[in-house]
């Protein structure tokens, strides 16, 4: 096959396989219904940049009044969507230019995401056929999927395509190029966010096990690692304002974070140049690079070594942190959750097993550098699920080097109906997350998932227009709901579910599990106009659950007390009380 008819074939895959994704999302589209609050708190970052807002101040301001909430999000996941709004506002308006972007960015993002599977596959299969059966399966796995559909304008997508990049560097001839593109694939993840942190170790940990085992990988390794201090140096200064270099936050790239790694690129380039002979004293010496690297963080920023939610409020970290589900590991998921996640990584660590115990030479040693990368992303998975999305697709090569001779040989039977049972099988393994995951959906319902799909019509920019009526006023509201009021109306909103608002989350959470009168105190000392909420939202149900005698249960149960009118929002599942 042609390197243009490979492409192109690459680009029709994705062009059907846009298409079909938004003929799926389709009402979604139209009633500007978001996978996740995220997703809107990311539009309206960009709205507010667009419409006058620094490009160095991140605050949401219409949070936590007056001081708002200064977010720890990136704008480089910011640019594609604001690119696409600024060149069609003048022919569609603001809204609608910004409606063509929640469903023209995330499919950009997941055509990159296809040409760097592609790549990838190329460059370790050596079969076009087998690369395009790869290609074909990005959109099967459930995670993969769930990060690139349309409205999904969040940075996972993006974090993705980055981890992508730097799997396709490094299973390539280890040169200098090849270490400086890791490199800058590795700075541009940091930069978006530090949830990549894991997995930048073990991209970190396997170049330099290139080098300890064979020297002739300094090029490798110095570049990598150069390439990384000084891409997040550089985009440091590009994001952030010269204030932002005395103060170091946990929660995104820091000075101290800075630190670390320029001490961590300076070491290693200085250990590659001492004439170390032996493995042993290699691996050493690494070791005390690492080690020496992480100095800056006790003197810099001590508080950081809890991790970015050690500093959580215990209500908070109680009601919030700890039911935010893509954070927390798979034993805690539902079984389907568990399939969706890790039934493509298995297989993709079958198959990448089977490869390396077959091949020999350059193959063995791309394959094997597949295999470390997709172990350690199948590990951070497991303990975090949102991880998934990078091990699937790293799973993809994999699971294709197992499946993709299944299916040439089914495809030589000549007996029809064994021909198509035959290829059916195969195309089933292609995506187990799917298959496994909707089977156990099926067998075994979980509560959780069908109470979200029955309460998100709540968050419909339709169900949003009563309360856009109302004179503009200050609401509390829960935190998954708050978005929706900034983005579909001119309300303020008392927090989100972003931990670096923490004060204001306790305060929504406080008094809805509190008594009457402790929200009330609340509601007089944050000068509330409104309460609000949806019945039947996941957030709703734990706070009910939790506080049965509580405020908000008591609201959900007609009683209101003498300081709230209630407002009749005629079309919208919405309960609003209007503070006397």
């Amino acid at each position: 096959m042609t390197e243009r008819r490979f492409w192109l074939s690459v680009a029709a895959i994705w062009a059907i396989t846009s298409i079909l994704l938004v003929v799926i999302a389709w009402s979604a589209i139209v009633a500007w219904r978001f996978p996740d609050p995220d997703d809107q708190m990311r539009l309206l970052q960009v709205r507010d940049w667009l419409a006058g807002q620094s490009w160095f101040d991140l605050t949401q301001h219409r949070l936590n009044l007056p001081d708002g909430v200064p977010m720890h999000w990136s704008r480089v996941v910011d640019l594609p969507i604001a690119v696409v709004i600024v060149a069609l506002r003048p022919l569609l308006g603001q809204l609608a230019a910004e409606h063509v972007a929640l469903v023209v960015v995330p499919l950009l993002t997941l055509g990159t995401v296809m040409a760097l599977v592609a790549a990838l596959a190329r460059r370790v299969l050596a079969n076009d056929g087998a690369a395009l059966m790869a290609v074909c399966i990005v959109p099967l796995g459930v995670e993969v999927l769930h990060q690139l559909r349309p409205m999904r304008i969040d940075h996972h997508g993006w974090q993705m395509a980055t981890a992508l990049l730097a799997a396709y560097a490094l299973a390539g001839a280890p040169t200098r190029k090849a270490g400086l593109l890791a490199g800058t694939a590795i700075a541009i993840w940091l930069s978006i966010s530090l949830e990549g942190l894991p997995m930048i170790a073990a991209i970190l940990a396997l170049v330099s096990l290139k080098w300890a085992v064979a020297p002739a990988n300094r090029a490798l390794l110095t570049a990598t690692v150069a390439g990384t201090a000084l891409g997040v140096v550089l985009l440091f200064l590009v994001l952030h304002p010269a204030a932002a270099w005395r103060v170091s936050p946990c929660d995104a790239v820091s000075p101290v974070y800075l630190a670390m790694l320029v001490a961590a690129a300076a070491g290693t380039i200085a250990l590659t140049a001492l004439p170390v002979r032996t493995i042993i004293g290699r691996v050493i010496g690494l070791a005390g690079v690492g080690v020496a690297a992480l100095v800056p963080l006790p003197l810099l920023a001590p508080q950081c070594a809890a991790g970015p939610f050690g500093q959580l409020d215990p209500l908070v970290h109680h009601f919030w942190y700890m039911n935010v589900a893509e954070g927390l590991p798979l034993w805690d998921q539902a079984p389907s959750v568990i399939a969706d996640t890790i039934a493509l990584p298995l297989l993709g660590l079958a198959g990448a097993a089977l490869a390396v115990r077959k091949s020999a030479g350059e193959a063995r040693t791309r394959w094997i550098t597949l295999a470390f990368l997709l172990a350690a992303a199948t590990a951070a998975a497991i303990v975090v699920q949102r991880a998934g999305g990078v091990a699937n697709l790293l799973a993809i090569v994999g699971a294709v080097r197992l499946l993709h001779p299944l299916l040439l040989r089914a495809r030589t039977i000549d007996n029809l109906p064994k021909r198509i049972l035959a290829t059916s099988c195969v195309l089933a393994a292609a995506a187990p997350g799917a298959v496994f995951g909707a089977t156990l959906r099926a067998l075994a319902p979980d509560p959780r998932v069908a109470t979200v799909h029955r309460a998100m019509g709540c968050l419909d920019a339709s169900d949003m227009q009563a309360l856009h009526a109302l004179p503009r006023g200050n609401v509390l509201a829960p935190l998954d709901i708050s978005p929706a009021i900034l983005l579909l109306t001119p309300h303020d909103a008392v927090a989100s579910g972003h931990h670096r608002g923490a004060t204001a989350m306790h305060d929504v959470i406080a008094a809805f599990v509190g008594t009457e009168a402790q929200a009330h105190a609340i509601v007089l000392r944050r000068r509330i106009d409104y309460v609000a909420f949806c019945p039947g939202l996941p957030e709703i149900m734990i706070y009910e659950s939790e506080a049965p005698s509580g405020f908000l249960a008591g609201l959900d149960a007609g009683r209101t007390p003498a300081w709230l009118t209630p407002v009749a929002l005629p079309g919208s599942p919405a309960k609003v009380w209007r503070v006397r």
